[in-house]
């Protein structure tokens, strides 16, 4: 079974030294979801401090196999509007 870590990032670099066995790498994207919605929800004041946060997901030879992460705005994403529903 395939050894990936979960490393993260919101300023500073937190190496994962133990990782974890998964499945596959669909796992693994799973898993790093998870774990950046671990670190909001106990986190979460520091996330506005950093504005982003992120979990980079190596394999057992130091390969990124994904990432995934989080930002912080106070502002809208561009093109971003609400439509108006059609009741």
């Amino acid at each position: 079974m395939p050894h990936f870590y979960f490393h993260t990032e919101n300023g500073d670099c937190i190496r994962d030294d133990q990782g974890e066995d998964l499945p596959d790498v669909e796992a693994a994207r799973e898993e790093a979801v998870t774990v950046l919605g671990e670190i909001l929800r106990y986190r979460g004041a520091a996330f506005w401090e950093t504005a982003s946060f992120s979990v980079i997901v190596t394999d057992a030879d130091g390969r990124t196999v994904v990432s995934v992460t989080a930002r912080a705005s106070d502002a809208a994403p561009e093109g971003w509007t609400l439509q108006e529903t059609g009741e």
